[in-house]
C-alpha cells in the first residue's frame, strides 16, 4: 500500500508539473512579426474637441492615431471656413502636437457627384471621378491651413455598407478603378481603401491581385463588424501597411470593456494588424474612451494599457497567446524595451508563469475594476522567469526595466 501511495503520489507531481509547464507564457524576442503604426480612435461628428479631452486621449492614454470625418456642406450645419473637415480641424490641429498620426474618412459627397442626388447611398458617377479627387484634397489643404499634414486618406467609409445616414456604395470594381487612376491624383498624404464594415474578400482580391490598382493604395482597412479576422500577411508582404480603423462595443460592463480588450489583443495576433483604431472617443449610448465631460472611462484606460505603452514603431514578438483559459498574452519590443500584456478576461484571480531571456525586471501597470493604469510593485525575473497574479477582469502591462 505505501509503494502504492508513493507511486501516486509521484504521478500527481509529475502531472502537476507537467500541466504548469504547459501552460508557461514564453515570449521570444528574437521572432518578430508585423511594425506597430500605433492605437487611436475617431473624433467623428464630435467637433472640437476641448483641451482637456485632447491630454486625456493623446497625453494620459498615450493614443497616437486620430481619426477625423470628412463632411460636405450639408444643411443646416455650420462649418465656419472648413467645408470638408468641420470643427474638427480644430481637434486635428490640437493632437498634432502631440506627434500623432491623423487619417480622414469620407462619409459621403457632394449629392451633384451621386447617381441619386442624395446624401444616403447612392454610387459616385463616373464623370465625377476628377471632381472626387478634388474633393478630397480640398480636405486635405483644408487641414493644411491650420498646420495639420494628414497621414492618410480613405477613398470612404464602409463602402460595402447600406445604412440610413450619409454614404455611398462602391462595388470591388469601381473601388479598384478608382485606385487604378485616380487616387495617386490626391497630393500629400497616403492613401487608404478599403474601409469596408468588416472583411470581404472579393474588395481584398480587387485590390491586391491586380499590380496596376495595389499600386493606388499604401495602407489595407478594415472595420471589425460581424467578421470573421483574417490575416493581412498578404498585403504586408506587398508593401502595404494592414489597419483596422473602427469599432464600437455596445455595452457599459466590464463584460464589454474586456471584449475592447480581446478585440485588441485578436487585432494584433490573429490579423497581424498594424494599428487599431477604435470608433468615437464619446459616445451617446455606450462607455467609450472617455464620458460626457471628457474624463478617461475604464474602457479607455484598458486602451491605453496598449497605447500608452507599445510605441509606434515597435514590433510584436513571439508570445504564447493563450497559455491557459481565459488568458491572452501578446508581447512588443522597442525603443530597448520588450512590452508584455496580458489580459484575464474571466474569474477568478489567475497566477500566471511567463520565461523570457535576457530582461532582469519589469513593472507592471494593471487596469481593473477600481483600478485605472495602476503602477505596481516592480518584478524581478529569477533564471528567466517570473510568476504574476492576474487580477479577475483585467489587462496588465509588463515594461521592462534593465
Amino acid at each position: 500500500m505505501k509503494l502504492f501511495n508513493f507511486f501516486f503520489l509521484f504521478n500527481l507531481i509529475l502531472f502537476y508539473y507537467s500541466v504548469k509547464c504547459d501552460n508557461i507564457a514564453i515570449i521570444n524576442s528574437d521572432i518578430t512579426y508585423q511594425s506597430i503604426d500605433g492605437f487611436g480612435g475617431s473624433s467623428a461628428w464630435l467637433g472640437n474637441i476641448p483641451d482637456k479631452g485632447i491630454e486625456n486621449i493623446f497625453g494620459k492614454l498615450g493614443l497616437s492615431i486620430l481619426r477625423v470625418g470628412i463632411v460636405d456642406l450639408c444643411k443646416n450645419q455650420k462649418w465656419g471656413n472648413y467645408r470638408c473637415i468641420g470643427q474638427e480641424a480644430l481637434t486635428a490641429q490640437k493632437a498634432s502636437k502631440y506627434g500623432v498620426k491623423i487619417f480622414a474618412s469620407p462619409s459621403t459627397s457632394p449629392i451633384s457627384f451621386k447617381t441619386n442626388n442624395n446624401e444616403v447611398m447612392g454610387e459616385l458617377k463616373e464623370d465625377k471621378y476628377n471632381d472626387y479627387v478634388e474633393y478630397l484634397q480640398s480636405a486635405v489643404d483644408e487641414l493644411n491651413k491650420v498646420g495639420v499634414n494628414l497621414y492618410a486618406i480613405s477613398l470612404q467609409s464602409e463602402p460595402d455598407f447600406s445604412p440610413s445616414y450619409c454614404s455611398i456604395k462602391w462595388s470591388p470594381k469601381q473601388i479598384a478603378a478608382f485606385l487604378k487612376s485616380y487616387s495617386r491624383k490626391i497630393k500629400g498624404p497616403k492613401i487608404m481603401a478599403p474601409e469596408c464594415a468588416h472583411f470581404i474578400p472579393e474588395y481584398n482580391d480587387a485590390i491586391l491581385n491586380d499590380p496596376d490598382v495595389a499600386k493606388g493604395v499604401d495602407i489595407i482597412a478594415w472595420h471589425m463588424y460581424g467578421m470573421q479576422l483574417v490575416s493581412q500577411t498578404k498585403a504586408q508582404k506587398m508593401g502595404k501597411s494592414a489597419w483596422m480603423t473602427e469599432k464600437t462595443n455596445d455595452g457599459n460592463d466590464w463584460k464589454s470593456f474586456m471584449e475592447t480588450a480581446k478585440d485588441i489583443h485578436d487585432c494584433m495576433t490573429i490579423a497581424n494588424y498594424n494599428a487599431y483604431v477604435y470608433f468615437w472617443f464619446k459616445d451617446p449610448k455606450y462607455v467609450s474612451i472617455v464620458d460626457n465631460n471628457y474624463e478617461i472611462t475604464s474602457r479607455g484606460y484598458i486602451l491605453g494599457q496598449y497605447a500608452k505603452y507599445i510605441r509606434p514603431g515597435y514590433f510584436r514578438i513571439n508570445a504564447t497567446e493563450n497559455p491557459t483559459k481565459n488568458i491572452y498574452v501578446s508581447a512588443y519590443k522597442g525603443n530597448g524595451k520588450v512590452i508584455i500584456v496580458a489580459i484575464n478576461i474571466g474569474w477568478p484571480d489567475k497566477n500566471q508563469q511567463f520565461s523570457i531571456k535576457r530582461i532582469k525586471s519589469f513593472t507592471p501597470i494593471i487596469t481593473a475594476p477600481n483600478k485605472n493604469m495602476i503602477n505596481g510593485t516592480k518584478i524581478l525575473v529569477k533564471n528567466g522567469n517570473f510568476n504574476y497574479l492576474l487580477p479577475a477582469m483585467s489587462v496588465v502591462t509588463f515594461v521592462s526595466v534593465n
